[in-house]
């Protein structure tokens, strides 16, 4: 059967309130959460894992209209704004988790002058993975640019978030998230090395059916609009543009 073109979903915190303007890429409120995943559901999406989405990709079945939900960083707040939310629903979704930084902070974001944000702790995340809704992916042990070092460095990175969150959380890491969506085809290269499936990056795309590269996975970036902005016009319609737009601008050479 032919399928649309699928968009894997990127968001990042889920917050209770709204933040200063400054943080608008980074979060998206509860709220609009909920709302957003009511207006998918009414135009006939159904969300699928990563597992799911390299099984239809390989042939195998996919519902009409897929869709991807992944969480990068692995915020706290998912526990709390989305996991209730995704388990009502009964929609997978995906974690991407920096291994070296488990109950810590996003302090990577510091240096840009932003605050940090509390990341899951390891018990935090051991309960979430108790659900089958729950995919756990790598997200490098202290996420860093990647194209930026050298490649022992980087194959460190990659390597070592997938050996300790394994051991961790005894079950296999299998997906990867470039932080920044910095990577080239030497990055790409140590990801396969290292044996996982698939990796996302944050060039906008949506999957095709056939011909993609499962480690480099496009995605549509999901971040707060008010409900009425002078920039991205009304929330509802600008999530609802996002979802389903077919304009790709990945470097696909």
């Amino acid at each position: 059967m032919s399928i649309r073109p699928i968009p894997i979903l990127m968001y990042h915190a889920v917050e209770t309130t709204e933040r200063s303007d400054k943080y608008k890429h980074f979060y998206v409120t509860a709220k609009e959460l909920q709302r957003q995943i009511k207006e998918l559901k009414a135009r006939g999406y159904q969300a699928i894992s990563l597992d799911q989405l390299v099984a239809g990709l390989a042939g195998g079945p996919l519902p009409a209209k897929p869709v991807v939900l992944t969480f990068d960083d692995g915020y706290q707040n998912v526990l709390t704004n989305v996991h209730p939310t995704l388990s009502e629903a009964n929609w997978p979704y995906a974690i991407y988790l920096v291994s070296e930084r488990l109950g810590g902070r996003n302090e990577w974001v510091e240096a840009e002058g932003y605050d940090a944000t509390p990341l899951l702790t390891e018990d935090e995340i051991r309960e979430l993975a108790q659900s089958p809704l729950v995919t756990l992916g790598a997200h490098t042990a202290t996420h860093p640019k990647l194209d930026q070092l050298s490649l022992d460095t980087a194959r460190s990175e990659i390597f070592r978030s997938k050996q300790q969150l394994e051991e961790t959380f005894q079950r296999p890491m299998q997906h990867f998230c470039y932080p920044y969506g910095h990577f080239n085809n030497s990055v790409v290269a140590l990801v396969r090395e290292a044996g996982y499936l698939t990796a996302t990056t944050t060039q906008h795309g949506r999957v095709q059916e056939s011909g993609e590269d499962l480690l480099r996975l496009p995605r549509v970036s999901i971040y707060h609009v008010p409900a009425f902005s002078l920039t991205y016009g009304p929330g509802a319609l600008n999530f609802r543009w996002r979802v389903e737009s077919r304009k790709d601008k990945r470097e696909l050479g």
